[in-house]
C-alpha cells in the first residue's frame, strides 16, 4: 500500500508489460476497506478481493485489466436509514492507454451504448492504481437505492394514482385567468 496523495493506492508498473499477461490477486486490508467505504460514502466495506490479469492488446497498445471483484458492503436504507448489507460479486474489464489522444472524443454527439466498452483511462507515470479501479467497480455494483426487506407496511411507499392526486390537489391551470387579465387592459 502506498499513499497516492490524499488516499490509499496499490500501484502496479505496466510500462514493461509484454505479451504475457500479468496476474493480480488483491485482498484489501481492514485499513483499506475503511478508506474505500469512506470514499464511497457508505457505512462499511469488508472482504474486498479482486483477481484478474493485465494484458497488452497488440492492436492498439492499450492494456486491458479484467477479472472479478468481490466484497461485502453495508449502506443506509433509503427509507429507515438502518444498515442494509449487499454482497458484491462482479466481473469487470477496464481499458488503459498511454496515449492521451485515445481519450479524445471525435464526435461530441456520440451516444455510448451499454454494449460498447467504456473509453480507456490514462496511465499516469507508467502505473495503474488497482485499488482505485476496484473502488470504481464496487461503486458501479452498489445498489443505488438500498432498502431493507423487513420494513413495516406503514413505512413502505404507497403507489399513487395520478387521477386521484389531481382530484385531491386540483389541476393547476396557470393561464386560467389570463383572458380576464387581458380584457382589463
Amino acid at each position: 500500500m502506498k499513499d497516492a496523495g490524499g488516499g490509499i493506492a496499490r500501484l502496479i508498473n505496466v510500462e514493461r508489460l509484454g505479451r504475457e499477461p500479468m496476474n493480480f490477486d488483491i485482498k484489501a486490508t481492514a485499513e483499506e476497506c475503511e478508506a474505500l467505504a469512506k470514499s464511497l460514502d457508505i457505512l462499511g466495506l469488508s472482504d474486498v478481493e479482486a483477481r484478474g490479469s493485465l494484458v497488452r492488446r497488440s492492436s492498439n497498445g492499450q492494456i486491458a485489466a479484467s477479472g472479478r471483484v468481490r466484497a461485502e458492503a453495508v449502506q443506509a436504507c433509503v427509507v429507515s436509514l438502518q444498515p442494509v448489507a449487499q454482497a458484491i460479486d462482479e466481473e469487470f474489464t477496464v481499458f488503459y492507454t498511454f496515449d492521451p489522444e485515445d481519450l479524445k472524443v471525435e464526435d461530441l454527439e456520440k451516444v455510448v451504448g451499454l454494449d460498447e466498452p467504456d473509453p480507456p483511462e490514462l496511465i499516469v507515470g507508467g502505473r495503474i492504481d488497482l485499488l482505485s479501479m476496484i473502488s470504481e467497480q464496487i461503486a458501479l455494483a452498489l445498489d443505488p437505492y438500498p432498502r431493507r426487506d423487513d420494513l413495516p407496511e406503514a413505512e413502505m411507499e404507497e403507489e399513487l394514482d395520478l387521477d386521484q392526486v389531481k382530484k385531491e390537489q386540483g389541476t393547476h391551470q396557470p393561464f386560467a385567468n389570463l383572458r380576464d387579465l387581458m380584457s382589463k387592459k
